[in-house]
């Protein structure tokens, strides 16, 4: 047996941490890494589809914070290459989070 069978095998897709943001956008536990799956795709539509596998919830809209100010931003089309760890804040699509974006143009 060599030592290829015996190692990890390297996991494809990127791990991506999500919470679920409450109605004003703000998130319970937001230092603690919360929940997570692997994802192989790297369109922000396929991802979304797979959240609303994952937690049965429907028309989510999946944003990143930004660093900078702290706000919620909805991913657009693409997730940055090269399966680099996220984390991610699923915001609800009747959520006033979610009335906030629209009526800032991001939805």
């Amino acid at each position: 047996m060599s030592n290829d069978d015996i190692s990890p095998k390297k996991t494809e897709g990127r791990i991506i941490y999500y919470h679920v943001a409450e109605d004003d956008g703000e998130v319970t536990d937001e230092g603690v890494q919360g929940y997570s799956l692997v994802f192989k795709g790297n369109g922000v539509e396929e991802l979304r589809k797979k959240f609303e596998e994952e937690t049965g919830l429907e028309g989510i809209i999946v944003c990143s914070r930004s660093p900078l100010n702290g706000k919620l931003y909805p991913l657009r089309l693409q997730l940055p290459p090269n399966n680099v760890t996220m984390q991610v804040v699923l915001v609800l699509p009747f959520s006033k989070v979610a009335r906030e974006l629209e009526a800032q143009g991001f939805l």
